[in-house]
């Protein structure tokens, strides 16, 4: 007897395959790799394989307490994992799934208790391109414990299995994973159970994503932790949308909460959140929307298609913004406003159909404007909108003093350019 140096022991005819080896050939991993050598004996139809059964095995906690024996189908089980070996050991069957079709004719005569040690014996009786039948028998110290038929059939073993192995090996990647050949995952980001990474993602450094997330066609920049039951880059709500590529792009140091949902773009291909935004719970960015930098949502902020959301906005509890509307940065929207027009910067809007209600001071007073610009914005808010003048009237007079600063003069421009017309003051009654 001789040892290979590829860990295939031969002797004569006889192949035979530790536990290692067998892992090269099926898919199956501890807990529920069930056999530990197979010796194939004629090479595509017949083979034995072991299981050693310690007693330390997790079914036997349950299964039963002071009564432990090895569960009938994870027998079964064990034959059909020595038939796998025996099958996909072929040189051109390598990388191939064998699924159950079918299991006939089983019959159960003794029971498997820890210290026994299992041989299982399979035939094949029956093959064709795609598909196999094979018998097995199940000893234990020469008596039949177990007997049954069974039909497979061969499926092609996906990249996403072989990518999903290889990196919940190497990183803090919980195994239930499903990561997609394309992703790029860097060694320092933590997934949690049961999520999902789906094409062309590139997750960047200490990136964290929770449990049952789904991210596809999308970028993470580093730092970024998403929390669980998040959708990222799913398709978008939009009947023009055609499958074309899009993708999402979500910035540094942000913060995702549960049940967000951030769909990819349509006709500019993108939508994309800044840096160090935090956007809590149920919140909705829909497909084509820019979100700057050091944005806030609170629980159900939601935004339709095609919405810019500026720098240091601050959006409240179940705020609803129309598509296509423009929210200009250190702006305040009160919890729960329907925003259909857009919201100049500095102000704060509330209400159904939302009104301007002042400038958001507090908001300046985080940002380090001076106390002097904050006045000059208060100022200016007055003439724009509670003079008597007519909008434009109000401008042409302010731009006429030309003496304000960076801040007068961007808010000035937002409001000329403003395509949907601009949020007002209350009517007076």
């Amino acid at each position: 007897m001789s040892e290979s140096s590829n860990n295939i022991i031969t002797q004569s005819e006889k192949l035979i395959l530790e536990k290692e080896e067998i892992k090269k050939v099926i898919p199956h991993r501890e807990p529920f790799l069930l056999i530990d050598k197979v010796e194939i004996l004629e090479k595509q139809k017949s083979a034995v394989g072991y299981k050693y059964v310690t007693g330390d095995e997790d079914f036997f906690k349950g299964h039963f307490p002071g009564n432990p024996i090895m569960p009938g189908v994870l027998v079964v089980e064990s034959m059909a994992q020595t038939a796998c070996v025996l099958y996909l050991f072929m040189p051109d069957l390598r990388g191939k799934f064998a699924y159950f079709m079918s299991i006939d004719k089983t019959k159960f005569r003794k029971p498997v208790r820890p210290n026994d040690v299992l041989e299982l014996k399979v035939e094949v009786l029956k093959t064709r391109e795609r598909a196999g039948k094979v018998r097995g028998v199940a000893y234990v110290d020469g008596n039949i414990v177990a007997e049954s038929e069974f039909m497979f059939v061969l499926v092609d073993r996906t990249d996403t299995y072989n990518k999903s192995l290889e990196i919940s090996s190497k990183q803090n990647i919980h195994p239930t994973v499903i990561i997609h050949p394309t992703a790029e995952i860097h060694p320092s980001v933590k997934i949690g159970p049961y999520s999902i990474i789906g094409p062309e993602v590139i997750l960047e450094e200490n990136v964290q994503i929770g449990s049952y997330c789904n991210v596809e066609y999308s970028t993470i920049k580093k730092n970024t932790k998403i929390f669980d039951s998040v959708c990222i880059g799913t398709l978008p709500q939009d009947i023009k949308y055609k499958g074309e590529k899009t993708r999402v792009i979500i910035g540094e140091n942000c913060v995702i909460r549960e049940f967000t949902t951030i769909h990819r773009g349509t006709t500019t291909r993108l939508t994309s959140v800044g840096n160090n935004c935090y956007i809590m719970a149920y919140s909705h960015i829909a497909h084509d929307c820019r979100v700057g930098n050091d944005v806030t949502f609170a629980n159900g902020g939601t935004l339709a298609g095609h919405v810019i959301v500026e720098d240091s906005v601050n959006i409240g509890g179940l705020v609803a913004v129309h598509q296509f509307v423009r929210i200009g940065r250190l702006s305040m929207l009160g919890g729960g406003a329907m925003v259909s027009k857009d919201v100049p910067p500095y102000v704060m809007v509330v209400g159904d159909r939302a009104e301007l209600w002042g400038i958001n001071i507090i908001g300046l007073k985080r940002k380090g404007l001076s106390k002097e610009k904050i006045m000059q914005i208060k100022y200016i808010y007055k003439k724009l909108f509670r003079s008597k003048l007519p909008l434009s009237e109000a401008i042409k007079k302010i731009e006429a003093e030309n003496s304000y600063s960076e801040e007068v003069r961007y808010m000035l421009e937002f409001i000329k350019n403003s395509k949907r017309g601009i949020c007002r003051p209350p009517r007076k009654k």
